[in-house]
């Protein structure tokens, strides 16, 4: 089976926003389709999503539907932007709560019968699919030390955009995680936030951040994981038993140029 992965579309920063509605709707399943036809992605069996694909979910339904209609079956967990409400607008309809948000993104994609989102608090962690058993959520990250919690008030836009405090979103997940441990021996686990510490995370170990861009795990529970959020873009790194791949389009300042990419789980 040929799985392709992809995260952190940032889809806001590359398509304009239009108010007209069908305008807005072209130009962001337009972008979708090129990012995959300049691919080159032979065999379009499953896609992997590891967040942070639009501050809107109307944006995401389009996002998704897109690759709903080129693949045959598409997988994604929420990113922390995906979590976000950067308008006033979002603000009153969602009664400022971020989990509300998510809830109304599961709700819309019940139209797209070969997406599935994975979500702690829809409580959709896992699906088996061609042989193979995919699970995944967020996999928030926890400041812990003063040194952390002061990097997440002053410097992380989560703080200002996300309601609640990430506990409440790194518990949940953590839960979920643990959950899958007890319950299932996945394939391929899909978060948002990096298990491992990564090369970005090498950079910047004194500052802080760390605390917002690692989610920590006691195991791996699969031997492929897939995950964004640092905007790296095809790396993959070994621990252990476990494969960990990261592949952002990142923002178009970035120039990380990133494709598609696509790897091979030979399924018996």
């Amino acid at each position: 089976m040929n799985i392709s992965y992809i995260s952190d579309l940032h889809i806001d920063n590359w398509v304009m926003n239009n108010k007209n509605h069908e305008k807005h709707k072209k130009s962001v399943k337009e972008f979708i389709k090129r990012l995959i036809e300049n691919s080159y992605i032979y065999d379009k069996d499953v896609i992997l999503i590891a967040g942070d694909i639009s501050h809107y979910n109307q944006v995401t339904y389009w996002t998704l539907e897109e690759f709903s209609e080129q693949f045959k079956k598409v997988f994604f967990v929420n990113g922390n932007h995906d979590y976000y409400m950067i308008t006033r607008n979002q603000r009153s309809k969602y009664r400022n709560n971020s989990v509300s948000k998510a809830l109304e993104l599961n709700n819309l994609l019940s139209q797209l019968n070969n997406v599935t989102f994975f979500n702690s608090f829809t409580g959709k962690l896992t699906e088996k699919y061609c042989g193979l058993r995919f699970t995944g959520c967020t996999m928030t990250s926890l400041p812990k030390s003063e040194e952390e919690i002061s990097f997440y008030n002053g410097f992380m836009n989560d703080k200002k955009y996300i309601s609640h405090e990430p506990k409440l979103y790194n518990e949940k997940d953590i839960y979920a995680y643990n959950t899958v441990i007890r319950d299932f021996s996945p394939n391929i686990f899909i978060s948002h936030y990096p298990l491992i510490k990564t090369y970005s995370h090498n950079k910047n170990l004194n500052d802080g951040s760390i605390g917002s861009y690692l989610c920590k795990v006691d195991m791996h529970i699969a031997p492929i994981n897939i995950f964004g959020h640092v905007h790296e873009s095809d790396v993959c790194y070994e621990v252990g038993n476990s494969k960990h791949y990261t592949n952002a389009l990142g923002y178009p300042l970035e120039h990380l140029n990133s494709k598609i990419k696509t790897l091979t789980y030979k399924t018996r």
